[in-house]
């Protein structure tokens, strides 16, 4: 059994990522049961927990980066 992935970021990183995904959607549904037929790649990766924790870490290591090159914002 597979545990359920956590997002390790902020709460306002994880409002992001949803409106991310949501613009990025192209799921299949069936038209006569409403379910979904086909979970498109931006479903599919929150389901990988490396890949969310990858996520959150460059998110990170990028702020970090801009305000050493260029100081705070």
């Amino acid at each position: 059994m597979r545990s359920q992935p956590v997002w390790h970021g902020t709460r306002e990183e994880a409002v992001q990522l949803t409106k991310a995904i949501a613009a990025n959607c192209c799921c299949e549904f069936d038209p006569t049961t409403g379910a979904r037929a086909i979970t498109c790649s931006a479903h599919s990766m929150i389901e990988d927990q490396r890949l969310l924790d990858g996520l959150a870490f460059v998110r990170y290591m990028a702020k970090r980066l801009v305000e050493q090159e260029f100081g705070p914002e």
